[in-house]
């Protein structure tokens, strides 16, 4: 972070535009899971392109995305069946030392790399996808799409299956210093349901709620909402190394008198609002995605620290 808090500063991170780039990725990774599930409901009853939805998250939906943003996805496929399966095991580790083999293999591109990483290719290609109906689970699809995935990715892409999410890493396919992070939930028609396990069960999400209170909030205060959020993901990045929780900052943000927001004057508001948060306790505010207390919402992860860290560095700049 520059050594002082300038007009020139929060307005250059406003007007860094990269649309083009965030629509690329969109669209090839939107590509991705349409054609794989397609070959999926071939092999599984489970799984088609009707029952399955694609819920761009973090960055993505707030349109806040910046250099260091991820493209982070929930995929929510609508089947009961599966969602009692998942309940009742937590045997998802299969093939794993297969995978973990093809992975490694597939980081190489010498000819012996390559050679390996065909064997490797094999083995997995022998071990037919295997669907049974009274098993047949998240942890599963899962897998079955790490595999599917890696179909239509470039060999030197990396695709990581971490318990029911996966992490894909590929220069070729994506970009340089693009991760793009896909949670395999079940979807109720309304919520999203993310499973954390048998003793935790499933934390519920719901997009609409959030959704509906972000347009309400740019109705009344104008796009500048949107840019003080990639604003504050920025700074909070720089002082903190990380990006912080969108519905963390989307809340605090949200919970802001509509008077301080100047849709013309972005580093005007952004001064407003850091001297109403110096002032302001933000324990009493709310949750955007379900107007619960902000710390008892599971959904808003836990930036307190990291907000107080770049407030005490945002007021420093100032004095």
């Amino acid at each position: 972070m520059k050594n002082t808090l300038s007009k020139q500063l929060i307005d250059g991170i406003v007007r860094n535009d990269n649309t083009d780039f965030v629509d690329s990725v969109d669209g090839k990774v939107e590509q991705l899971v349409r054609e794989s599930i397609n070959d999926l409901s071939k092999m599984i009853s489970y799984v088609n392109t009707k029952n399955v939805v694609l819920q761009p998250a973090n960055e993505l939906l707030n349109g806040a995305m910046t250099d260091n943003s991820n493209f982070v996805y929930f995929l929510g496929v609508d089947n009961v069946q599966i969602d009692l399966n998942t309940r009742k095991s937590a045997k998802f580790w299969k093939d794993l030392k297969d995978r973990i083999i093809y992975a490694w293999y597939a980081r190489g591109s010498t000819k012996r790399a390559q050679k390996r990483l065909k064997k490797a290719s094999e083995k997995l290609d022998k071990k037919q996808i295997s669907f049974d109906p009274s098993k047949y689970n998240i942890f599963d699809l899962a897998a079955d799409l790490q595999q599917t995935f890696s179909k239509y990715l470039t060999k030197t892409s990396l695709i990581y299956m971490e318990g029911n999410r996966l992490r894909i890493v590929g220069k070729e396919d994506f970009g340089s210093n693009t991760q793009i992070i896909i949670y395999i939930t079940i979807f109720d028609g309304e919520k999203f349901k993310y499973f954390r396990g048998r003793k935790e069960g499933y934390l519920d999400l719901d997009f609409s709620k959030r959704i509906n209170a972000l347009n309400e909030k740019i109705e009344k205060v104008g796009n500048v909402y949107i840019d003080l959020i990639k604003v504050y993901n920025v700074l909070y990045f720089e002082t903190n190394n990380m990006i912080p929780n969108q519905i963390f900052v989307e809340s605090l943000l949200w919970n802001v008198p509509d008077e301080l927001f100047d849709d013309s004057d972005a580093y005007k508001t952004f001064v407003k609002i850091v001297n109403f948060f110096t002032i302001k306790s933000i324990k009493n505010f709310k949750s955007i995605a379900s107007n619960q207390p902000l710390f008892n919402d599971k959904v808003c992860g836990n930036c307190a620290f990291g907000h107080s860290k770049l407030l005490n560095k945002l007021n420093e700049l100032k004095s």
